[in-house]
């Protein structure tokens, strides 16, 4: 969640049941946040119970994995009307070449519901393809390969939707949105695990970090908040620590690395135009305004991420940009590189620049080729600490799991408040030593579901050999009222 937030103040170790508000008090966002949060967690715990891991209603079960051409003429839009005949022309060229429909009507994944609206093929699915191996054209002679969905959140902001702002009040930036993402993807295998397949794909125990600030060394440090502080930044912040590239730590060259912002990454630049000169290894990129002001603007040496929507749902972790200069007069950015795709050439995909502090100091070692930071573990309470500005660190401790070190993934984030009034951060404590608890991340947490077993020839026929979905039988109603 990149947004300017106070803080994400839910746990549902505490067991809250609800937010109660109080008469001439100060309204945060947080407490509006955590209401909706315990909202959520109650009725997915629900779901999840009474559905069980994923399951669809029988007479609206969704997600079919369709291959029949003689099962496209049943197929109906959002809007249950018939599909015209260039679009089941267009659909059937497709089965022809080996792709296949993903039927409409609802699923729910550990109570997650997912909706799919409209008919649409494997290859037609936003931020195809998912990986080196998800092509299309890679499955061809595939012994056997499970179909399965994939489910996560996304925050969307006014830069990524901006339907979401109410023109009248001038395009003011008010609140944001979370959608709810599946993508059908496929995994190659041998079969022997049926439609349970999917161990591969979750994590058994995901990776800790633990934050703290801590005093200065040096007294001739200022302290912008009293003498006794350990957070010394001038401004309370929303620190968001997030891997980039994923994989173990450790190695230089290929293990997981982080980058980090103090404001959780919502400082953003929605991209005009996009033109990279590969001979002087730059990029032009014309934005559409350079922030309010210096907490939200860009200034040389600054450190960026061009993302858009294809980026973002294929979860990419391309090397990042360094601000060489800043056209003020004419919105124009000039970064170092030229990328490595075409992340930010289509407008229709709501291309922007995402700044990332990380290049402004720290104690931190860089990764040469990625403009991020190496991520190195600890296995002492002591030891390992990361500096990230102002008396904030983090540290990552090593997995206790005798050989299953700890997998990082992109995207996964933790969230840090740094508080002036406090001179600390906000982190929860252990009660036998007082020492910072080691925390998951708060997201982005992928669900699986399995839909289907198949294999495809080499000439690209592709043949459903089981469903692998679950169905429930809805409760029976006459005139509205529950039998």
């Amino acid at each position: 969640m990149k947004g300017d937030f106070t803080r994400d103040s839910f746990d549902r170790f505490r067991h809250y049941t609800r937010v109660a508000m109080q008469q001439g008090r100060v309204q945060l966002d947080a407490d509006w946040n955590e209401q909706a949060s315990i909202t959520q967690h109650y009725l997915r715990t629900l779901a999840l119970d009474l559905i069980g891991p994923s399951g669809g209603p029988v007479d609206n079960c969704g997600f079919a994995v369709i291959t029949d051409p003689g099962h496209l003429d049943a197929l109906t839009d959002a809007y249950g009307r018939p599909l015209d005949g260039s679009r089941l022309g267009e659909i059937r060229a497709r089965l022809a070449a080996g792709d296949f429909v993903i039927g409409t009507g609802r699923y729910y994944v550990d109570g997650l519901l997912c909706e799919n609206d409209a008919p649409v093929t494997y290859t037609e699915q936003p931020g195809y393809p998912f990986g080196d191996r998800t092509g299309l054209e890679n499955l061809r002679g595939a012994q056997q390969f499970l179909v399965y969905l994939d489910v996560w959140e996304r925050h969307i902001s006014a830069a990524e939707d901006p339907g979401i702002v109410e023109v009248a009040l001038g395009g003011s930036d008010t609140a944001t949105r979370v959608q709810l993402v599946w993508q059908v993807k496929v995994l190659r295998g041998d079969g022997s695990d049926g439609c349970g397949n999917l161990t591969a794909l979750r994590r058994t125990y995901p990776p800790l970090m633990r934050a703290k600030a801590v005093a200065p060394h040096d007294d001739t440090v200022p302290r912008l908040t009293g003498p006794q502080t350990r957070y010394r930044g001038a401004e309370n912040q929303l620190y968001r620590v997030e891997i980039h590239r994923g994989g173990t730590a450790g190695a230089e060259t290929e293990g997981a690395t982080f980058k980090w912002s103090r404001e959780n990454g919502s400082v953003v630049f929605p991209v005009r135009n996009v033109s990279a000169d590969s001979d002087a290894d730059r990029t032009t990129v014309a934005v559409a305004t350079l922030g309010r002001d210096k907490r939200t603007g860009l200034a040389v040496g600054d450190i960026v991420e061009l993302v858009d929507d294809t980026y973002t749902l294929r979860e990419s972790a391309d090397p990042l940009y360094v601000v060489n200069s800043v056209n003020r007069d004419r919105l124009e950015v000039v970064l170092s590189g030229t990328g490595s795709g075409t992340t930010g050439q289509d407008s229709r995909l709501y291309p922007l620049l995402r700044r990332w502090d990380h290049g402004s100091g720290g104690t931190h070692a860089k990764d040469a080729t990625g403009g991020t930071v190496l991520l190195s573990e600890a296995t002492g309470i002591d030891e390992g600490w990361i500096g990230l500005e102002d008396g904030v660190a983090v540290q990552f401790p090593a997995s206790i799991i005798e050989g299953q070190p700890n997998e990082y993934r992109s995207g996964d984030y933790w969230l840090i408040p740094a508080r002036t009034a406090a001179g600390d951060v906000v982190w929860p404590r252990r009660r036998v030593d007082d020492q910072p608890e080691a925390r998951p991340p708060n997201g982005v947490q992928h669900r699986y579901a399995p839909l289907a077993l198949a294999t495809m020839d080499d000439n690209s026929a592709l043949v459903v050999e089981a469903d692998c979905r679950s169905a429930f039988d809805t409760m029976p109603r006459a005139n509205g009222i529950p039998e």
